[in-house]
Formats: C-alpha cells, sequence, structure tokens
C-alpha cells in the first residue's frame, strides 16, 4: 500500500516538474518574440518598427559614406563594375560597400528571415553593429493604426550609396556630393508603401549639420524633413514644364519631352533618389527616365511620391512591381510626377507627342 502510494506521489511530482519545464519553454520563447536580437521569429513584422530601423540604417549607411570619402583617392577602392546601357563606366566605391554592409548585417541582426536585394553584395567587409531603436517618435506620431504584416510579403529594396559617379568626382567639385543618397524602401506584395532618402551631405536645417533624412509612409506621412513646395497641377506661368533628368546618362529625355511639351525647361541632375526629391518637393515638374533603371534606384522615391499623392510608372503608364521574384532592373523608363493629374496629362502628352 506505501508502495502505491509512493508511486502516485512520484508520479504526480514528474507531472508538475513537466508541466513546470513547458511552462518554462514557452515563457522563453514569448520573451524571444518581445525583445533581443532575434526578437522577430514570428511570422510578421510591423511596418511602424521597419521603418524605424530603415532611417537608422540608412543614417548609418551614411556615416560611413562620409568617413570613406574623407580619405584621399586610392583608399576609397573605386573600381568599375560594368558599363551602362549608354556605355559609361559605372562606379563602386569602398563607400558602396561598408554602407551595404552596415545596413544588410542591421537587418539581418533584428529579422533573420527578411527578404531584401541591394545593389551592392556581400564581400565579409567587418563593420560595427549598430544599434536600433524600433521606437520612434516621429513615426510613430504620423500612425493612423500600425500595420503587422506577414513576413513573406515583405521585400526591402536597399541602394547603399545613389550616385556612385558623383561621389567620386566630390573631391574635385564639392557641389556634387549634394546628389549622393543612401536608399531604403519598404515593399509589401510588389507596392512600395514606405520610402527612407537619406542625404549625407545635404545640411539639416534644424541642426545645421550634415545629414537630413527624408521619409514616408504611404497612407500615415511624412518626415519633418520633407517640405513640399506648393503643387499645381498646371505647367509654368510661361506653359514650360520643368523636366529633370541625369547628368550622366540622360539618353533622349530632353528630345522626348520638347516634342512632347514644346517648352521645356531642363533640370541636369545626378542619382534617383535627388531627383524624385526635387519633383516630391515640388522643385521639377517631372522626372523623366527612357532607358532601363534599377528597382532599387527608384522605389523609395516611388513610396515617397505616392504619399505626398504623386505618381511614378513605366513609360508605358504600368505600375511598377517591387516583388523580390521579379527582374530588378525596369525596362521601360519612368514617368514620376507629384500630382495624379500632372501623370495623366503628361502620360498622355508623352503618348503621342503632342506639344501642350
Amino acid at each position: 500500500m506505501a508502495k502505491q502510494t509512493s508511486l502516485r506521489f512520484n508520479n504526480r511530482v514528474g507531472l508538475v516538474v513537466l508541466l513546470a519545464v513547458a511552462l518554462l519553454v514557452l515563457l522563453f520563447l514569448l520573451s524571444r518574440g518581445r525583445g533581443g536580437p532575434n526578437r522577430y521569429v514570428d511570422e510578421t513584422i510591423k511596418i511602424s518598427e521597419l521603418l524605424a530601423a530603415a532611417v537608422q540604417l540608412a543614417e548609418a549607411g551614411g556615416d560611413k559614406i562620409v568617413e570613406i570619402r574623407k580619405m584621399d583617392d586610392k583608399q576609397i577602392g573605386q573600381l568599375t563594375k560594368g558599363l551602362t546601357k549608354e556605355g559609361r563606366d559605372e562606379y563602386v566605391t569602398l563607400g558602396d560597400q561598408l554602407s551595404h554592409e552596415v545596413i544588410s548585417s542591421g537587418f539581418r541582426r533584428l529579422w533573420p528571415r527578411l527578404q531584401f536585394r541591394s545593389e551592392e553584395n556581400d564581400h565579409a567587409v567587418g563593420v560595427s553593429r549598430v544599434k536600433v531603436d524600433l521606437v520612434d517618435p516621429e513615426i510613430l506620431s504620423v500612425v493612423r493604426r500600425d500595420e503587422a504584416v506577414a513576413m513573406d510579403q515583405v521585400a526591402v529594396w536597399i541602394d547603399p550609396l545613389d550616385a556612385t559617379q558623383e561621389y567620386t568626382e566630390g573631391v574635385k567639385d564639392s557641389e556634387l556630393l549634394k546628389y549622393v543618397t543612401v536608399m531604403i524602401c519598404i515593399a509589401v506584395e510588389g507596392k512600395p508603401i514606405a520610402g527612407v532618402i537619406h542625404e549625407p551631405y545635404t545640411e539639416d536645417p534644424r541642426t545645421g549639420i550634415a545629414g537630413v533624412t527624408k521619409w514616408a509612409w504611404v497612407g500615415h506621412g511624412v518626415s519633418k524633413t520633407l517640405q513640399r513646395d506648393i503643387v499645381s497641377d498646371g505647367s509654368q506661368h510661361d506653359g514650360s514644364v520643368k523636366v529633370i533628368a541625369s547628368r550622366s546618362h540622360a539618353g533622349d529625355v530632353f528630345a522626348v519631352a520638347q516634342t512632347a511639351f514644346g517648352k521645356v525647361e531642363k533640370i541636369v541632375a545626378a542619382g534617383a533618389g535627388y531627383k524624385a526629391l526635387q519633383v516630391a518637393e515640388g522643385k521639377a515638374d517631372l522626372y523623366l527616365h527612357t532607358t532601363a533603371i534599377k528597382k532599387w534606384d527608384i522605389c523609395a522615391g516611388d513610396a515617397v511620391l505616392r504619399t505626398l499623392g504623386g505618381r511614378m510608372t513605366t513609360r508605358n503608364g504600368r505600375e511598377i512591381d517591387y516583388g523580390l521574384a521579379g527582374n530588378p532592373k525596369n525596362s521601360d523608363g519612368i514617368v514620376a510626377t507629384a500630382t495624379e493629374s500632372r501623370h495623366s496629362e503628361y502620360l498622355a502628352k508623352l503618348r503621342t507627342g503632342a506639344p501642350l
């Protein structure tokens, strides 16, 4: 009898211990979901937190770019990685690579399963770990409703250094450095929903210090640094259209624009991010690109324009798919404007070639 009682007691103790262990395991898993470097082991991701990380990682990438640029030309590691469609050299520097490494490693540490594509590839360059705060008061101040999205629906596009040519030439002409940007774009189911454009050499008017970050989240709002001039739906008072295009590979942009619009004010600039911001902020009417362009060059600008009521499409008027399964190259050029109505008007003229 005593033996049976002892067995029942031992069984109960064993069951209690088993339940306690199971509870501890459950609590451990839940705690990993709430904090720590691998906190996102579940199936969803909050866009507010992903955007906060994108802002800080873009700024960290910009810091690396500025740091490398202070070295002499031999130390920035300028290489030619190929030719553009127009036959010009396409450059990559140590600034490109270190910016890529700090951004990509930051995302991997926070969200190991996050899918992203960058202009540059991993080369195991050692970079210091960036501390990221996923709670950004400015972002939270514009949130209408936070969005938790399935991880496999999210794609992040990274351009660690846009306007590399101007970055390399900046030692002789520092004015060219204003075109340099770091861009990160968040796309969900192929649509750009948030974009970050960091300008490491542009002075922040609030602080007087070089380095300003502009971000936008579709359906929510924009950063305080994204200042927009009043944008009307018409052309200029003299009937001209301000068209911004690349200084290094404009192709036939201005010829196409003059055929379509008649009177054109030409704005020559570098960097897809810079040009998209000029349109978003009302300093140019149309960003027109007639040749192929990579999606990491345009995704962030597309998101910014969408947030502000503008539009970016291919020259054929098609929306650009930013899903990672597709081709990273958009072969059909782009038409980008600050308003929907202006986009419709300009696209119609570009299709017919009839002057305004």
